[in-house]
C-alpha cells in the first residue's frame, strides 16, 4: 500500500499551532532547553539546503522536548541591509530579470496570474516584500512540521528590535569595542555604501575578502611604475615588469607631489582609498613595452607586454619573479618564442632568493616542468603550481643572501620585514584590493575603499579575545573537528566595519546617519526571543525600551521598573542559549561574532553553551543553481512529496559533518520504507492472537531494545544519521524479518511491548505519521508531547540476538549467492565451521591485535578483516539455530536445505566455513 502522507500532514500542523503545543512558558518544575537556528533573510524563497539545517534542528528539539525539557525554539526574520532594497529598486525600475524571478517565486504560492503580478508590483515598496515573504516562510516552516514557537517572531526592522540593538551598541561603545576611524573595507560606488556578505551577490557562498597588497615603486622618468604583490619578500628576485599593451594607463600626481603610473581602473580605486590625485597623462600599455624602469635595489629592468595582465586587478602592472612564480616563468618562456621580444627575454637571468628543501635554485621552473605546463592557457595547472609553491616557500622557505640584512630569515618573518623596509625607503605603499571580482546586489561593482569616518568593531580590543577563548573552551562544538576552525578565526579576527549609510535596519544611536549592518545586528538576538513576548504582553512601547530598561532586564543593573523586572524573569529562566545549530559556512563570521558579542555584553553564566553545525547540501551531484535547474524550493516539498518523507531522508542520508547530496530518486525510494513502517505498526495494533513468548519473540524484543538504546545515544550525541539508521531502518529490518518468520502470537507479544515505544522513538523525525497512528490507536494527547521511551536493559539478551542474527545473515548471504547463479537451484548445503575453528577463534580473539592472536592461515585472514567487531560477538550453537529456522529458510529460498558440519562434510568448499559465516553450496 502506498500511503498518502501529505494528506494527513496539514491536519497535524494546524493542530499543533492552533493548540499552541510548541509555545512554552516558564515552568519552575522543568529544566529549560533553549535552542536556536539562524533566522532566514526575507528576500525570497527557502530551498532544501535551508531545509536540511532546520530539519536537523527540529529533530533535536523534539527529542529534548520528549526527554522532559521545557523546550523553546523560536523564529524571526532578518531584513537588515540592502538586499531587500535592491530587489524593490529593480522591480520599480522594471528590471525584467528580477521581475520575472519574483513572479516565479510568488507563483509558487499563488495560482492566479493577475494576483501574482499585483503582488510583485507591490514589492516596489520594500516592506510589502518583507511582509509577504515572512508570512510565506512561516507557511513553509509549518509545511515541514517544525516545532517552532511563532508567538515570539519579529523582524530586524521592528521598532522594539531596533531599541534592543541600539542598547547593544551603546554597551559596545561603553566598553571601548566600537570605534570610528579611517578603515579599509568593501565598498559599492554605485550605492555609495560599504557592503558586507549579505550585500554582495553570492557573498554568502563565495566570500569576498579584502586584501592588502604591497605596492612596489619602480622609477620611470619623473614618476613610479607601481606593481602590487602579496609576497614582498620576493622583490629581490624581480627581473622585469609586465604590462597589458591594450589597457589604458594614467600618470597621476598626489597632493604630496609624488607621481604614479597605474591603470585607469587602479586610479579610480585609489581615489576611493583616500589617495586624492590629479591625472597628468594617459597612455596605452604599449607605450611602456620595450622600455625600462629601475627596481628598489637600483637595478634597471625591462618592461614586457603581456595580455594576461588584468588592468582591473590591483595597479594594472605585474612585476615578474620567474625563479619563484610559475606564472612568471611560463610567461617568459612563452614570450621568448616571439622574435620581437626574444632578445630582451634572453638577457633576463633568474634570481634565486629562497632556499627550499626538495627544490632546486629555481623552484618555479622545477614545478612547471614537473607538472608539464606548456603555456599560460593551462590555468588550472598554473593555479595548482602557484598554490603549492607559495605554501611550501611561505612555511618552509629561508631567505638567501641576495640582500644580506635579510639572509637566513624564514619567509614567514621576512615577508613583513621586507615590506616595512621598502616603505621606510619610500619604495612601497599599501594598496587594497578584493580577492575576486564581485558585484553588489544593486548591480554595482564591489571595490576596496578607505573611509575616513567608518564605524567598526575592534575584536582586538584588550581582553576581549581572552574572554571569547574562555567561552569557546567551555562550549560544545559538534562535530568536534570544527573546534580548531573557531580558534583560528578568533586569532585572525581584527577590526570589522559594522555600519553602512544605506539599507534597512537599526540606526547607530549616537550617529543616526549610519545603519548597523546585517552581520552586526544579529549576534545576540537570541536574548531578544526570551523577552519580546513579555514586552508585548505588558503593552510596552518602543520609547519604554530605554537603555536603563535593558540594563536591568538583561544585565540586572539598577532597580528597574515592575515591567523590567517581569521581563528579567523571562530572560533569567530561558537564557543562555543551550544550542545553536547552523551551517559550517557561518563559522568565519556569524558564529564567531555570536561568541564575541555574548562575552562582550553578558555575564559569564549567560554565555552560549553549544554550537552544532552541518555541512552544505548539494543537489543531484552539483551545487544548487538556477542555471543547472537543480534548485528545489522548500515550498515544493510539503506539496509534492510530504514532510515526513523529506525529514527522514535528509536526517538519515548524511551525518552533520558530511555534504548531503540531495537526490530526488533516493528520497522517493525511502517512501517504500515509510509505507512498511505504517503497515507494520497497523499489523502490530490489530493482531488479536494470544501473545506468545518464544526465543524468536524474545529476540525481536531484545533487538528493539538494543536499537532503542543505540538511537537514544545517537540523538544525545547529535548523530542524526545514526539515530535514523537505528530507530528506522534497522528496526524495520528486525520487524520485517519477524513478520515473515513469526506466528501471530509471536507478533502480538512483540507488538504489545514495542509498538508504543517505536512510535515515540520515531516521532522526532516523522512526527505527522506518528501523531496520526498515535491518535488512530486511541492513545490520547500528542505523540510530540509523550515521554521519550526508556530502554529496558533487562530485556536485552545478547545470546538471543546473536542466534537469530546468525540466521538472518545466513539468509542474506544465500540470497546474494543465488542471484548470481545462472540456473535456479533445488538444494542448498549449509556447512558450519568445525569445532576446532570455533575454539581457536574464541581463544585468538582474547588477544589485543590480530597478529598476536596465534591464528594462522585462512582463519587468521578471516579474523583480521573485522577483528575488533568479532571480539564483541557472541558465539552461539549455529546448528541449533539453523535447524530451528530450517523450514523458514527453505520457504524463503525455495530450496531443500541440508545442514552439516565441516568435520562431516565431503564437500570441497567445506574448508571455507568460518565461525559466524558458514560455507554455502547451491546445486
Amino acid at each position: 500500500m502506498d500511503y498518502d502522507f501529505a494528506s494527513i500532514e496539514k491536519k497535524w500542523q494546524d493542530k499543533w499551532f492552533d493548540e499552541k503545543v510548541f509555545e512554552p512558558s516558564i515552568d519552575a518544575d522543568k529544566e529549560k532547553w533553549f535552542f536556536t537556528v539562524p533566522y532566514p533573510y526575507v528576500s525570497g524563497c527557502l530551498h532544501v539546503g535551508h531545509g536540511r539545517t532546520y530539519v536537523g534542528g527540529d529533530v533535536i528539539a523534539r527529542y529534548k522536548r520528549m526527554k522532559g525539557f521545557n523546550v523553546l525554539w523560536p523564529m524571526a526574520f532578518h531584513i537588515t541591509g540592502t538586499p531587500v532594497l535592491a530587489v524593490s529598486a529593480k522591480i520599480a525600475a522594471n528590471d525584467e530579470a528580477t521581475t520575472n524571478l519574483y513572479r516565479e517565486y510568488v507563483g509558487y504560492y499563488e495560482e492566479d496570474a493577475g494576483q501574482v503580478n499585483e503582488i510583485v508590483d507591490s514589492f516596489k515598496e520594500p516592506w510589502n516584500l518583507v511582509n509577504y515573504f515572512s508570512d510565506k516562510l512561516v507557511q513553509d516552516f509549518k509545511s515541514i512540521g517544525f516545532s517552532l514557537d511563532l508567538s515570539r517572531q519579529f523582524t530586524t526592522g521592528d521598532p522594539e528590535y531596533n531599541k534592543f540593538v541600539e542598547w547593544q551598541f551603546k554597551k559596545y561603545k561603553e566598553k571601548g569595542y566600537l570605534k570610528q576611524a579611517a578603515y579599509p573595507l568593501l565598498y559599492c560606488p554605485r550605492c555609495a555604501n560599504a557592503v558586507g556578505e549579505d550585500d554582495i551577490k553570492d557573498g554568502d557562498t563565495n566570500p569576498v575578502d579584502l586584501m592588502e597588497f604591497t605596492a612596489v615603486k619602480f622609477v620611470f622618468g619623473d614618476a613610479f611604475i607601481v606593481s602590487c604583490t602579496l609576497r614582498p619578500e620576493t622583490v629581490f628576485g624581480i627581473t622585469n615588469e609586465f604590462v597589458n599593451p591594450e589597457a589604458d594607463y594614467v600618470k597621476i600626481r598626489f597632493e604630496n607631489g609624488e607621481k604614479w603610473w597605474v591603470s585607469k581602473q587602479a586610479a579610480e580605486k585609489l581615489s576611493l582609498q583616500g589617495r586624492k590625485h590629479a591625472v597628468e597623462q594617459k597612455e596605452k600599455g604599449g607605450f611602456f613595452a620595450g622600455k625600462k624602469c629601475v627596481d628598489p635595489l637600483g637595478k634597471e629592468i625591462p618592461i614586457l607586454p603581456a595580455e594576461f595582465v588584468d588592468a582591473d586587478n590591483a595597479s594594472g602592472f605585474v612585476h615578474s619573479v620567474p625563479a619563484h612564480a610559475p606564472y612568471d616563468y611560463v610567461a617568459l618562456q612563452e614570450l621568448a618564442k616571439d622574435a620581437k621580444w626574444k632578445p630582451l627575454v634572453d638577457k633576463i637571468k633568474m634570481v634565486s632568493l629562497i632556499s627550499l628543501d626538495g627544490y632546486g635554485d629555481y623552484p618555479a621552473k622545477d614545478v612547471a616542468e614537473r607538472m608539464k605546463i606548456a603555456n599560460l592557457k593551462e590555468k588550472s595547472k598554473l593555479e595548482k603550481a602557484t598554490n603549492e609553491l607559495y605554501k611550501a616557500e611561505y612555511y618552509n622557505g629561508v631567505m638567501k643572501g641576495v640582500v644580506p640584512e635579510f639572509a637566513g630569515l624564514k619567509v614567514t618573518e621576512a615577508k613583513d620585514e621586507v615590506a616595512a623596509w621598502l616603505k621606510e625607503k619610500g619604495r612601497a605603499d599599501a594598496f587594497y584590493e578584493t580577492n575576486r571580482h564581485a558585484e553588489c546586489r544593486c548591480g554595482g561593482k564591489v571595490v576596496a575603499a578607505v573611509l575616513d569616518d567608518q564605524w567598526f568593531i575592534d575584536y582586538n580590543s584588550p581582553g576581549w579575545k581572552e574572554k571569547s577563548r574562555k567561552c569557546l573552551d567551555k562550549m560544545l562544538i559538534h562535530p568536534p573537528q570544527y573546534r580548531k576552525q573557531f580558534y583560528d578565526v578568533l586569532e585572525w579576527l581584527d577590526k570589522r566595519p559594522c555600519a553602512r549609510k544605506r539599507g534597512l535596519g537599526t540606526k547607530l544611536p549616537f550617529n543616526r546617519e549610519w545603519i548597523i549592518e546585517s552581520l552586526s545586528d544579529s549576534t545576540i538576538y537570541m536574548a531578544f526571543y526570551t523577552v519580546i513576548k513579555k514586552i508585548r504582553e505588558l503593552g510596552l512601547k518602543p520609547e519604554d525600551l530605554t537603555e536603563e530598561f535593558f540594563d536591568h532586564a538583561l544585565l540586572g543593573k539598577g532597580k528597574g521598573s515592575g515591567a523590567a523586572a517581569a521581563v528579567r524573569e523571562e530572560f533569567l529562566y530561558w537564557y543562555p542559549n543551550d544550542l545553536r545549530h547552523t551551517g559550517v559556512a557561518h563559522i568565519a563570521n556569524h558564529l564567531s561574532f555570536f561568541v564575541f558579542a555574548h562575552t562582550a555584553i553578558f555575564e559569564e553564566r549567560h554565555w552560549p553553551k553549544g554550537i552544532s553545525l552541518n555541512e552544505m547540501l548539494i543537489s543531484e551531484g552539483a551545487k544548487m543553481s538556477k542555471s543547472k535547474g537543480n534548485v528545489i524550493l522548500l515550498n515544493k516539498i510539503g506539496k509534492e512529496f510530504g514532510a515526513d518523507l523529506f525529514r527522514v531522508y535528509v536526517a538519515g542520508a548524511a551525518d552533520f559533518g558530511s555534504t548531503l547530496d540531495f537526490r530526488e530518486k533516493e528520497m522517493l525510494a525511502a517512501r517504500k520504507s515509510l509505507n512498511k513502517f505504517v503497515s507494520l505498526c497497523e499489523e502490530f495494533a490489530r493482531e488479536d492472537a494470544d501473545a506468545m513468548e518464544t526465543p524468536l519473540s524474545k529476540w525481536a524484543v531484545s533487538k528493539f531494545e538494543s536499537q532503542l538504546r543505540e538511537a537514544d545515544a545517537a540523538l544525545e550525541a547529535l548523530q542524526l544519521r545514526e539515530y535514523v539508521q537505528a530507530a528506522f531502518y534497522k528496526t524495520l529490518n528486525v520487524f520485517d524479518h519477524l513478520k515473515r518468520r513469526a506466528t501471530a502470537g509471536e507478533v502480538r507479544f512483540v507488538g504489545e511491548h514495542a509498538l508504543k515505544k517505536w512510535l515515540r522513538l520515531m516521532t522526532p523525525v516523522t512526527p505527522h505519521l506518528c501523531e496520526e497512528l498515535w491518535a488512530g490507536f486511541g492513545w490520547g494527547g500528542f505523540a510530540s508531547l509523550a515521554d521519550w521511551p526508556a530502554v529496558d536493559e533487562s530485556l536485552i539478551d545478547r545470546e538471543a540476538e546473536a542466534g537469530e542474527d546468525f540466521v538472518m545473515n545466513a539468509l542474506e548471504d544465500s540470497r546474494r549467492i543465488r542471484q548470481r547463479l545462472k540456473k535456479k537451484p533445488a538444494k542448498l548445503t549449509v556447512i558450519l565451521a568445525s569445532k576446532e575453528k570455533n575454539v581457536a577463534l574464541k581463544q585468538g580473539l582474547k588477544a589485543e591485535k590480530p597478529e598476536e592472536s596465534g591464528l594462522s592461515g585462512a582463519l587468521l585472514d578471516y579474523a583480521s578483516k573485522d577483528f575488533y567487531a568479532l571480539k564483541d560477538a557472541v558465539l552461539v550453537n549455529e546448528k541449533q539455530h539453523l535447524e530451528h529456522a530450517k523450514a523458514f529458510l527453505e520457504k524463503e529460498l525455495n530450496v531443500e536445505i541440508r545442514i552439516e558440519s565441516e568435520e562431516e562434510s565431503s564437500n570441497e568448499k567445506a574448508s571455507r566455513a568460518m565461525p559466524f559465516k558458514p560455507a554455502l553450496y547451491f546445486e
